[in-house]
């Protein structure tokens, strides 16, 4: 009887080992770029959006097979830190550009109260606790940063609030001895949504004074009410 054995299997060659990842190196020049944006004005807005594609990336660049981790592991973390500095400096910035546009609006108010001086307005009979004026920001974006004011005869107040829901509402009060001089109010919003519309309204009794509305990426509204159109709002 003969025996016959089978062959021995030929060795398999090992599966061979990538020496770059694609995909993680562009997870680093996303996140490095985006990082460059984060602390650029108004550019940040979008490098926070760069950001997130950056952080899928380096995501992708882990989980591939065979392919070296490191490049992926410092775009992970890269486009992480761009992602953070990106809302934290745009909330910075929004309130930076908030506080400008209310020390701009109080140095016009000091320069026409100079160049022109009145008399005080004298208040209606009866009339001896002002005007109640309504703020209102709404729109189809979940959230806004919201501006407003408040006027004296010496001073314009400003106060500011992040990451309020939406309808928005606050109430200040018009004193009766203001004048137009004096200035008027301002109520400002900055959506926190990439996109939709935002509606910002300044009212009196249900009486819109003023309304303005702004739709797309990041939209921003400012309304103005001088002291006239309140009172004439307020008589109506």
């Amino acid at each position: 009887m003969t025996f016959r054995y089978a062959p021995e299997p030929e060795p398999t060659a090992p599966r061979e080992r990538k020496t770059s990842n694609g995909v993680g190196v562009a997870a680093v020049v996303v996140g490095v770029v985006s990082l460059v944006g984060a602390v650029i004005p108004i550019l940040n807005y979008v490098s926070g959006f760069l950001a997130v594609v950056g952080v899928v990336l380096a995501i992708i660049g882990l989980v591939l097979r065979d392919r070296p981790r490191g490049s992926a592991v410092v775009g992970l973390i890269v486009s992480v830190a761009a992602v953070i500095l990106s809302i934290v400096l745009a909330i910075v910035y929004t309130v930076g550009i908030a506080s400008l546009i209310g020390g701009a609006v109080e140095e016009a108010r000091e320069q026409a109260r100079t160049a022109e001086p009145v008399d005080p307005a004298t208040p209606e009979p009866g009339a001896t606790e002002g005007i109640t004026v309504d703020y209102e920001l709404s729109g189809s974006v979940p959230s806004a940063i919201a501006t407003w004011s408040s006027v004296t005869t010496d001073d314009i107040d400003y106060e500011s609030a992040t990451a309020q829901g939406l309808p928005f509402t606050r109430g200040t009060v018009l004193p009766d001895d203001v004048t137009p001089q004096d200035g008027g109010l301002t109520l400002s919003g900055m959506a926190d949504a990439a996109g939709g519309d935002l509606t910002c309204r300044i009212s009196v009794g249900g009486v819109i004074v003023e309304e303005r509305t702004a739709s797309g990426p990041q939209a921003s509204v400012v309304c103005l009410a001088d002291v006239d159109e309140i009172r004439a709002a307020a008589a109506g």
